[in-house]
Formats: C-alpha cells, sequence, structure tokens
C-alpha cells in the first residue's frame, strides 16, 4: 500500500470567491483524507501494532494508522514549541 503513487494523504481546494464578496479570499484549504478510502478490501495478514500501541494509536493495523497534525496548534509540524 505505502508504495502506491495514487496515495495522497493531504489534499486541498481554493473556495469560490465572488468579486462582489466584502471579505477578503480565503486561499487554499487542506484536508486529510485517510488510508482506507485507497483499499479496495482488507488484505489478510497486515502488519498490526502491539496491543498497548494500538490503543495508543487508535487502530491494530499499521497500514490503517494516520497520524493527525493540529493546524491551530502551533510550533513546527509536529507541535512542539521551542
Amino acid at each position: 500500500m505505502k508504495d502506491d503513487q495514487s496515495f495522497t494523504p493531504i489534499k486541498s481546494y481554493k473556495p469560490f470567491h465572488s468579486r462582489f464578496d466584502p471579505c477578503p479570499p480565503i486561499g487554499k484549504k487542506y484536508y486529510r483524507t485517510p488510508p482506507n478510502l485507497y483499499m479496495n478490501y482488507q488484505p489478510v495478514h497486515l502488519e498490526q501494532f502491539s496491543p498497548m500501541e494500538a490503543l495508543r494509536k487508535g487502530t491494530l493495523w499499521k497500514d490503517l494508522y494516520d497520524y493527525y497534525e493540529n493546524p491551530y496548534r502551533g510550533g513546527d509540524k509536529h507541535g512542539k514549541k521551542d
């Protein structure tokens, strides 16, 4: 699954802005798509997390894990403020 080039978790779009709209244009908006959208079915023998790590990550299967970046948190791309 990870070698598939069609898997793009981050997508973007530009909202329509009318020339009569008094507000400034928003620009590009970004959103994430989950990895399970790109699987036809769940293959057998997927690699699994340990039970404790699966509880922390919210899924048992490594191919279905997708981390979340909070866009409002600030700091670097992992949310760390140094």
